[in-house]
């Protein structure tokens, strides 16, 4: 089984019957490829609502008993546009009206998680047939425990389901069976994860992620104009930046393949030829200082100050504590010995902010509690910082030669990852000041 590739293929590489006709030729170019896992189709133009949309909006109408037949009918016309272009012979039009109808009468059977995941399993059973494939069904191989955790034994029923060597298999992403034997979904992108895990479970040589971009940038092109692609990334570095804001691989797809040393590849669909970016383990050297730079909006920080708060025992237990309570996590908590900070997204904080304040108030008797909204989170990454003197010298002289004002500053001891925080309104000139320092 060592030799298998998995290829995922995202919604923009399944959105119509000429990108199937790509995947096609990138399956046969390489025997190698025996596992295929797709998206729901994606948009065709940028106008066009996405599919997985559609599917939200036509449960939310059913559920209600309102007409969901505009929605349906752009579904509909998706899945059976796509058979016709391709001349295939399918019963696909059987499943939608047999669907259709469970809608119709509000069969209890069909939860939004199943609803929704019918864009990838419709995807799926059309693109077996275009290939002369085996289709498999994520449910019930792949399961959940009651903690949303893949569990241990989906890796088993993986490498019994995808066993011969000699099929070509298609499975649909982004879902698997719930720990009460029901159709859950992962978080959107999760068609990733999926891809991850059935490498983990035959033990492929390469994860391939095909996408409509041809591996990763150093920055984000919207922000920084024409960053160098990066070749090679390590599963730490991609986990930095994936968590930062680089957006092209879902975060939570590095583990699966990093559990068994399997290297993961982004291709570019529509650019087959083009290497792309590897995704593997620690390299020994590196030719860059740094790897990539990301950066997210949308962040505000609480601040703490209290005399002698660093006598008092348990002090930041509690107020992480009092963010628990209100179904709040963390980013960072750079702390001084009569201060703490901690750094929470906005939108989550904003539903419960008033509560989280008067609790430190009452539980902790600060001098002084504040919050500062309004923040972004830049990383800079790489292997190549470590131990280096001047690295941080350089990304700080960056920003103040550019009147930017740094209000966070965090480095782990890994050191391959320097996290600050800036006002919103800076974030791009941050990540350009950043970039032309290390890179140009």
């Amino acid at each position: 089984m060592a030799d298998r590739i998995v290829c995922k293929f995202g919604g923009s590489s399944v959105a119509e019957a000429s990108q199937f006709q790509k995947v096609k030729a990138i399956i046969q170019a390489d025997k190698r490829r025996r596992v295929v896992v797709v998206s729901a189709p994606g948009k065709r133009n940028p106008k066009e609502t996405k599919l997985t949309d559609l599917l939200y909006t036509t449960y939310d109408l059913a559920s209600k008993g309102l007409d969901f037949s505009a929605p349906w009918k752009m579904i509909a016309d998706r899945y059976l546009g796509i058979a016709k272009d391709l001349n295939l012979a399918t019963k696909i039009g059987e499943d939608l009206n047999a669907l259709e109808a469970k809608l119709k009468g509000q069969d209890s059977s069909v939860t939004l998680d199943f609803l929704v995941s019918r864009g990838e399993f419709l995807c799926a059973r059309l693109m077996a047939e275009y290939l002369d494939a085996v289709f498999v069904d994520s449910y019930p191989m792949i399961s959940f425990d009651e903690r949303y955790r893949i569990t241990p034994k989906s890796y088993e029923t993986i490498s019994d389901k995808l066993s011969n060597e000699n099929l070509l298999y298609v499975v649909p992403g982004f879902y698997g069976e719930g720990p009460h034997k029901e159709v859950k979904t992962f978080s959107r992108g999760g068609s990733d994860i999926t891809g991850a895990v059935l490498a983990n479970g035959i033990n492929a040589l390469t994860y391939e992620n095909w996408t409509d971009v041809s591996g990763m940038l150093m920055a984000d092109p919207r922000i920084v104009a024409s960053p160098k692609p990066i070749d090679y990334v390590s599963y730490r570095e991609i986990r930095e930046l994936s968590y930062s804001g680089a957006s092209v691989l879902h975060d939570e797809s590095i583990a699966p393949c990093r559990a068994k040393n399997i290297q993961i590849n982004i291709r570019n669909t529509n650019s087959p030829t083009d290497k792309g970016t590897i995704i593997g383990p620690t390299p020994k050297t590196t030719a860059r200082p740094i790897t990539g730079i990301a950066g997210r909006k949308g962040f505000s920080m609480i601040y703490i100050e209290k005399g002698m708060m660093n006598k008092e025992i348990g002090f930041g237990r509690r107020v992480l504590g009092i963010l628990e309570n209100e179904g709040l996590s963390y980013e960072l908590s750079p702390s001084g010995i009569d201060s703490m900070s901690i750094v929470v997204d906005s939108k989550a904080l904003d539903a419960v902010q008033d509560i989280v304040l008067e609790d430190i108030l009452l539980q902790m008797h600060p001098d002084r509690v504040k919050v500062f909204p309004g923040i972004s989170l830049i990383a800079t990454v790489g292997h190549g910082m470590t131990n280096k003197v001047g690295i941080a010298a350089t990304l700080f002289s960056a920003l103040a030669n550019e009147s930017i004002n740094i209000r966070i500053i965090d480095q782990g001891s890994s050191q391959i990852n320097i996290m600050v925080g800036v006002d919103e309104t800076c974030m791009e000139d941050a990540i350009n000041a950043i970039y032309k320092a290390f890179v140009k």
